[in-house]
C-alpha cells in the first residue's frame, strides 16, 4: 500500500521492481537514465473498479509510461478490459499521485 486519497488507494507490487539503464541519443551525446519498471494497482473502490498497470517511471525526468494496463472488477476480479500497447511518456508533478509512488519505489531495499 501506497497511499489513498478518499476512495481510491494506491498500490505498489515491490516484487515486480526492476531497475535498468536506458539511452536516448548517439554516441558522445548519448544520455543515459536509470528508469524502474513496476506493477502498479489503482483501486476506485467507489466504481468498484482495479486498474492494473505495467509502468515505467524515469525519476531523472519526473515522467511515467504506462506500459500496458487491465481493467478489473475489484469484487470478482473479472477483467473487463486490457491495452498491450505502450501510452506515451507523461511528466508527473511533485503533487501527483505518481511522485508519491515514485519515492515509494525508491524506498524499497534494492536487491543485490
Amino acid at each position: 500500500f501506497v497511499d489513498a486519497d478518499g476512495a481510491t488507494g494506491y498500490y505498489v507490487d515491490v516484487n515486480s521492481i526492476a531497475y535498468s539503464t536506458v539511452s536516448e541519443g548517439e554516441n558522445e551525446n548519448a544520455v543515459s537514465y536509470e528508469v524502474v519498471n513496476a506493477r502498479v494497482a489503482v483501486v476506485k473502490a467507489n466504481m468498484n473498479r482495479r486498474f492494473v498497470y505495467l509502468m515505467q517511471f524515469n525519476r531523472s525526468k519526473g515522467s511515467y509510461q504506462i506500459l500496458a494496463s487491465k481493467v478489473q472488477k475489484y469484487d470478482t476480479k473479472e477483467v473487463v478490459e486490457t491495452r498491450d500497447a505502450p501510452n506515451p511518456p507523461l511528466p508527473y508533478s511533485a503533487t501527483s499521485p505518481m511522485h508519491t509512488i515514485v519515492d515509494f519505489i525508491y524506498e524499497q531495499p534494492r536487491p543485490n
